[in-house]
């Protein structure tokens, strides 16, 4: 929920998108080339790798062993980077604002909705899965892989995004997290959350029954030559239905998930059979709670700005209680044209994506969040962790 901060100018070249070009510079010296266009990710023959290169971890979709989309792992183990690689490996996240690495990134974004109102929003405490707006950056504990599809990034996240509301928050707890990602074989990459709410003091008084509202941001280029409107759904053929042009996409409409397509797709107009899109894919079930008498509303948000389009699921709760455990995923789904074969693998992945589910401080957890929440509940007070952008090292 990064609302443009009244103080913010607009955006300059910065290091991430010089970096951007010299990597996308030297990648094309040393792969092969690739094809003009992707195939939409309803069609079989993808296939992922997993890589390092200059001290970073990649994420890389091919199609029948022709590479597509890079996503590039960053601070606290957001998506520092994502690319379409058959036209030069192109940068498709909008720029950073004023040089950070810890905004304009696909990351978590956990706000204290009750710490102020809604015309004060920037002085809510607010945890942002990458670091600060100063660009300093979240502890990453541990990066692992669990199987071949499989990474997992452990982290704690422990700086007020405004750092000067650090003292205003003093003796709240850190947000340990985990991200995990896994690599599917249609070409999407699953993002599954792991959060513990954590206590809240404001002005050195704990707060009870704390309003949170959890995000995945997902900040878009706004281009000629990337994406220039959003669609919320598809007809028949694939063609936008519902649909906005960058400048009119909605701010924050705060539209509940249940009674929507479940997704949100970015693309170009008039081009949307000849260039990649995104969809971002959530649950359309408003989620579930076990011991806690906290309330779940699950939403589908979105914002503009003058180069950027946020797709923005996100999940409210309300009356939570403190070491209660979160699971929330999404997918990230590029494909290469818009056609009926998309319309309906979107409508499908919907189906796939498990709605948010919250979990009480002392409910009986299900599958493997038993060890999940065991570690994450262990950080809470560790010094553990590296403040960095490249994780190929941890």
């Amino acid at each position: 929920m990064h609302r443009t901060n009244p103080h913010r100018k607009g955006a300059t070249p910065t290091r991430r998108s010089v970096l951007a070009v010299l990597a996308a510079t030297v990648a094309a010296a040393v792969l092969p080339a690739v094809a003009t266009a992707p195939p939409a990710a309803a069609t079989t023959g993808w296939s992922w790798q997993l890589f390092t290169y200059n001290g970073d971890v990649w994420q890389r979709s091919s199609y029948n062993g022709t590479a597509q989309f890079d996503f590039r792992l960053g601070a606290g183990g957001s998506i520092a980077e994502m690319r379409y690689c058959p036209a030069g490996y192109r940068a498709l996240l909008s720029p950073s604002y004023a040089g950070e690495e810890t905004d304009r990134v696909v990351q978590s974004v956990l706000w204290g909705m009750s710490t102020a109102d809604k015309a004060h929003y920037y002085d809510r405490w607010n945890i942002d899965q990458a670091g600060n707006m100063a660009g300093e950056f979240t502890r990453t504990v541990a990066v692992e892989q669990p199987n071949a599809t499989t990474t997992d990034v452990w982290t704690i996240a422990d700086k007020q995004w405004i750092d000067g509301l650090t003292s205003r928050y003093a003796g709240s707890d850190t947000v340990p997290q985990l991200t995990r990602y896994t690599r599917l074989d249609n070409g999407a990459l699953q993002i599954r959350r792991v959060v513990r709410i954590p206590k809240i003091v404001d002005g050195g008084v704990t707060q009870a029954n704390q309003a949170f509202y959890l995000e995945n941001w997902v900040p878009f280029m706004n281009s000629s030559d990337t994406f220039d409107a959003l669609a919320t759904s598809l007809d028949a053929n694939g063609n936008p239905a519902t649909w906005y042009p960058a400048a009119s996409v909605p701010d924050y409409p705060e539209t509940p998930v249940t009674g929507t397509t479940g997704y949100s797709v970015v693309f170009k107009q008039g081009a949307t059979a000849t260039s990649p899109n995104v969809a971002v894919v959530q649950s359309t079930g408003n989620g579930t709670t076990s011991g806690t008498s906290a309330t779940l509303t699950h939403v589908r948000n979105s914002l503009p700005w003058v180069n950027g389009i946020g797709a923005l699921p996100g999940v409210h709760i309300t009356n939570s209680q403190t070491d209660s455990i979160i699971d929330y995923t999404v997918r990230i789904v590029p494909n290469g044209a818009l056609n009926a074969a998309v319309a309906a693998d979107l409508a499908a992945q919907v189906g796939q994506v498990p709605a948010p589910a919250l979990y009480g401080p002392s409910a009986t957890l299900p599958g493997d969040l038993p060890g999940i929440a065991s570690r994450l509940r262990g950080y809470l007070t560790s010094p553990a962790g590296t403040r960095t952008a490249h994780l190929a090292g941890l």
